[in-house]
């Protein structure tokens, strides 16, 4: 009997050991294959992350060439930067310009690339509907299959006019997908602001150089040899943007690798999958571990059997490790069902700051530690107008530019350690492109392995706006006080004329011409009646009394009466008076007296003057008129001259005498516009001036001149809109002379508007005593004109006081505008806007009639 147990224990033992064995050849193929995996998820790995570099290195090189097409003291044009960027070996294959073009502005950037505006559909380019924006093509290079059409609206293709919203308004570079021009895999690109917000930078990117590795030595291998690479667009989930083996059909089993990446403004789906199936296979390694294996479990198999009867102390043995792994296992459970309680705890508290999170009427937007948003509360978003979801992953500079931090430095925990701990005031850059005043706080959450700002938005748009109101109020108090306090004083020291203040028929305050007038010496006079001015007490009384009265009724009187100096001088004197305060008579009078003893002979003097002086001026426009050609030709020589030399020293390369020509060159063009002002003045009155006046379109001058002062209004930014009602505005005109009008009201209107506002010019058909006229105007939003000043505007080498800035001009172009709309038949008015700036408007009748005095008029 023991010895068939011992048989039977054999047995068992070897049957064990066999299938000890055969686990063993699974556990290592298991193994094999786990580490084949390993290597494939590696690979996977490795390639996803080399796309992702390949991309922001590509989005950091669109940023630096933007900044060297834009930069001033670099200038580079767009087929120069072509030729150095679009190379075989580059990862670039075009290059183009996208701009903003506003809906009133669409028909000048059609003439301007000789094409419309178009959107792509069913494979087939058709003409943009109308909308408020467009971003058409400008220009791109080179022109081969890959070259998107000029004009071609990009704003059409899913979510691009987000993308180039933002791109436009933030210095980061945007990732723009979207279907080529033909079937195919999408296009993919890179946009980014260009000096302005109104043209961007776009940068057609080759998606086989994208998925190749940067440099070979720097890896060990190539990962596309092991892995097909798979990239798609958060919008685009079914086609994919990069494709490693393109032409194969797409794989239906899960990635061996996958990653979720924002970059350039877009989320994008990697995946790497196995070309290959994972086969395992066992090596020599393995081979020599089974073997040991086999060897180890024969000699336990003879231990075995020597140590059998040793069996029952084996046995106390298992029950005493089977007692400790029980307690080990009572102990494990214990620790799980503490951390299951820990992490129900922690699910629990991040549901409550969630909630709170969500039901909070504060605006708060989490910030990651490198300056990008997290999450936003749907307060936050109702204060941005965009969605929750289309915040997240943003730089915050783009929300608020004052946390706004250039990389790669300074770090944005700088940025936020100087405003950590303290409210203080921002501005909110809203989806409507409105600056909003708000309050931000700005706290820091340290967490186990990271930390990251929680940041609280106030809108204090109504208390600034309080405030402001406030600071108005107490401005205007401050200068009504002031203005009462020196007003008297002003009136006094700065008149030319004598003047007085008296209370009580004693002076208080005079200014020096009455001390003149009156040969006084010193202030001594301040505190005397006015008795002794007078040539007699009883014209003082008399004067006195008929005055007075008046003066209390709230009058402004005026008399003539002979008035003696301090030396005992008789002179006549008009004297004009008025009470500061009729109702309180105390407050006293101003006196202004004026010495007209001379004043017939000055008034004969003035009129001999008159005369000489006519004479005079029209010697002189006769003059002017005769050497119109022998003024102008040497100037027409010195500018020909001056830009052959421009030309000869650029050929040569010589900067300096470049820009002295240059100097030369706007110096008499000045001189010429001047000469020609003067010329046509002169013309004007002595009635040489010519027209040709034929059946023309106005609308057609407009359009011009505003075409010719853009680059103009651009350099101060400001913008030109044009207007007609109907589009087509024909009258009987001389073109070139109406533009001369046109220009000389666009051209004071960019002097005096402040950069950043716009310039409306407005023409529209109207009936005007049974006929019908054709009205234009133009607004600006400069300082305006004072009232009574409206019409010496269109006197000769007259300005507007509020004008003379220093901007320039003779004073004759209002003049010389109002002579030609007189030869129109037509009229020229000035005035003022309510909200402020001044509106020049004129009309012509649509149909020209000939009068007696139109002999010059062809």
């Amino acid at each position: 009997m023991p010895r068939l147990n011992r048989l039977t224990s054999l047995l068992l033992c070897g049957l064990l050991g066999l299938g000890l064995l055969l686990g063993e050849y699974w556990l290592l193929l298991e193994h094999d294959r786990e580490e084949r995996q390993q290597q494939l998820q590696h690979w996977g790995a490795l390639g996803t992350g080399i796309v992702i570099l390949q991309i922001q290195n590509a989005l950091e090189h669109s940023r630096m060439l933007a900044q060297q097409l834009a930069s001033a003291d670099a200038p580079r044009s767009l087929t120069d930067l072509a030729r150095r960027v679009v190379r075989d070996d580059s990862v670039f294959a075009g290059i183009g310009t996208v701009e903003l073009v506003e809906q009133n502005r669409r028909a000048a950037f059609e003439n301007r690339i000789a094409t419309s505006i178009r959107f792509l559909q069913n494979q087939h380019l058709q003409a943009s509907p109308i909308q408020l924006q467009y971003y058409p093509v400008a220009s791109y290079l080179p022109d081969d299959a890959n070259a998107l059409p000029q004009g071609l609206d990009l704003s059409h293709r899913g979510n691009s006019k987000w993308v180039l919203d933002l791109a436009r308004r933030s210095d980061q570079p945007m990732l723009l997908s979207g279907q080529p021009m033909d079937t195919g895999m999408p296009r993919l690109d890179v946009v980014t602001r260009l000096g302005n917000d109104h043209t961007l930078l776009l940068l057609h990117l080759r998606q086989d150089k994208l998925i190749q590795p940067i440099n070979n030595e720097l890896i060990s291998g190539n990962p596309l040899h092991h892995v097909r690479l798979l990239a798609w667009g958060k919008n685009q989930p079914d086609t994919p943007l990069l494709d490693s083996v393109p032409g194969r059909p797409l794989p239906t089993d899960s990635p061996i690798f996958s990653r979720l990446s924002p970059v350039g403004g877009t989320d994008l789906q990697l995946g790497a999958y196995a070309l290959q199936p994972v086969r395992p296979q066992l090596g020599p390694v393995a081979w020599i571990i089974l073997a040991a294996s086999a060897l180890v479990l024969a000699l336990l198999l003879l231990a075995q059997q020597r140590q059998l009867r040793g069996g029952l102390s084996l046995e106390r043995l298992a029950a005493s490790l089977r007692l400790q792994l029980q307690e080990l296992d009572r102990t494990l459970r214990e620790q799980i069902s503490d951390r299951e309680q820990s992490q129900q705890a922690l699910a629990q508290s991040e549901a409550r700051q969630r909630a709170i999170l969500q039901a909070s009427s504060d605006a708060i937007i989490l910030i990651h530690r490198d300056g990008h948003i997290i999450q936003a509360n749907p307060a936050a978003a109702k204060l941005v107008e965009q969605s929750a979801q289309s915040l997240e992953n943003l730089p915050v500079g783009v929300l608020f530019p004052e946390l706004y931090t250039p990389e790669p430095s300074p770090p944005f925990e700088q940025t936020a350690q100087r405003h950590e701990g303290r409210p203080f005031e921002a501005s909110l850059l809203r989806s409507d492109a409105q600056r909003l005043p708000v309050e931000l706080s700005l706290s820091r959450v340290v967490m186990p392995d990271d930390w990251f700002y929680v940041t609280v938005c106030r809108d204090i748009s109504r208390r600034k706006e309080q405030e402001e109101a406030l600071i108005r109020l107490k401005n205007s108090l401050a200068e009504q006080v002031e203005v009462q306090s020196r007003q008297l004083a002003a009136l006094l020291d700065a008149s030319p004329l004598a003047m007085a203040y008296i209370v009580d028929r004693h002076l208080r305050q005079v200014n020096h011409a009455f001390l003149e007038l009156f040969q006084q010496q010193g202030m001594d006079v301040i505190g005397q009646p006015t008795r002794p001015y007078f040539e007699n007490p009883e014209q003082w009384e008399r004067t006195g009394k008929a005055l007075y009265s008046l003066l209390n009724d709230g009058k402004v009187v005026q008399t003539e009466v002979r008035l003696r100096t301090g030396k005992g001088q008789l002179f006549w004197c008009r004297l004009h008076g008025r009470a500061v305060n009729p109702s309180v008579p105390k407050l006293g009078t101003i006196w202004v007296y004026q010495d007209i003893s001379a004043q017939r002979a000055v008034e004969e003097t003035l009129r001999h003057a008159k005369i000489l002086a006519e004479e005079t001026s029209r010697a002189k426009t006769e003059f002017l008129a005769n050497m119109s050609h022998e003024l102008r030709t040497p100037l027409h020589a010195i500018l020909g001259f001056t830009e052959m030399g421009q030309l000869r020293a650029q050929g040569l390369g010589d900067a300096k005498a470049e820009q002295y020509f240059a100097r030369i060159n706007t110096s008499g063009s000045r001189l010429l516009t001047l000469l020609n002002d003067l010329l046509d003045m002169a013309k004007m009155e002595v009635g040489r001036m010519e027209y040709s006046i034929g059946r023309g379109n106005l609308t057609q001058c407009l359009r011009e001149a505003c075409d010719e002062m853009t680059p103009m209004a651009g350099r101060n930014q400001i913008q030109l809109k044009l207007s007609c009602e109907p589009e087509m505005l024909a009258a009987d005109i001389d073109p070139f002379r109406l533009g001369q009008v046109i220009r000389n009201l666009l051209s004071n209107a960019i002097k005096f508007s402040p950069a950043g506002s716009e310039i409306q010019v407005r023409a529209c058909l109207t009936e005007r005593d049974g006929s019908d006229w054709i009205m234009t105007s133009v607004e600006d939003g400069g300082p305006g004109i004072p009232e009574k000043e409206l019409e010496t505007i269109f006197d000769k080498f007259i300005q507007s006081s509020t004008t003379k800035t220093g901007a320039g001009g003779t004073g004759l172009g209002l003049a010389i505008s109002r002579e030609i709309m007189h030869a129109h038949h037509g009229w020229i008015t000035a005035g003022n806007l309510p909200q402020g700036g001044a509106i020049f408007t004129f009309a012509i009748p649509c149909h020209f009639q000939l009068k007696e005095d139109d002999s010059d008029v062809s």
